[in-house]
């Protein structure tokens, strides 16, 4: 065998090498993030069960406002301030369109000068079904009296649009 001949079965096995390897990530990259928003979706189950098993929490059920945005939404929310972190459940909640988003607001009895904490941002919605989301304040949280998800605009043109409330 030649050395030319060599060097290209030498290449042929390195390019093969190199797709089937790259085939084998994509496959389980694709694999280990269902797995993983299954676990996901699991934990945060689980971590709403807890959450609404401890009497300290706090909990309610979404009232929605007049905008024909969320008239069919319907969900609850649990947040427990001494852990300081709560569980938003959706049904039905749409998608927010381009540009838009939502974002979660706690209005606490003891806070500073009556400033609304943010809890949570996110741009996705529950479509046709039930979905799960947890929050988490930067500010601690110790007697929320609101909480209030507001469909935000990326360019602050416009002002917010109220949604969906919890008054506990």
């Amino acid at each position: 065998m030649s050395r030319n001949d060599r060097q290209w079965q030498y290449w042929l096995f390195s390019a093969l090498s190199a797709l089937l390897l790259a085939v084998l990530v994509w496959f389980g990259l694709n694999y280990f993030s269902r797995v993983q928003a299954d676990v996901e979706a699991g934990d945060l189950l689980e971590l709403r069960q807890t959450l609404l098993a401890d009497p300290a929490s706090l909990r309610g059920n979404w009232l929605r406002t007049l905008n024909p945005l969320v008239q069919d939404v319907q969900g609850d929310l649990v947040w427990s301030a001494g852990k300081q972190l709560g569980v938003m459940r959706f049904v039905d909640l749409p998608e927010p369109k381009r540009g838009t988003f939502y974002h979660l607001w706690l209005y606490d009895a003891r806070g500073e000068g009556n400033e609304p904490v943010s809890g949570a941002v996110f741009r996705r919605g529950s479509g046709d079904g039930e979905w799960f989301t947890s929050f988490k304040t930067n500010a601690e949280v110790i007697e929320p009296y609101k909480f209030e998800l507001k469909l935000e605009l990326e360019s602050e043109n416009l002002p917010d649009q109220i949604l969906l409330m919890v008054q506990p």
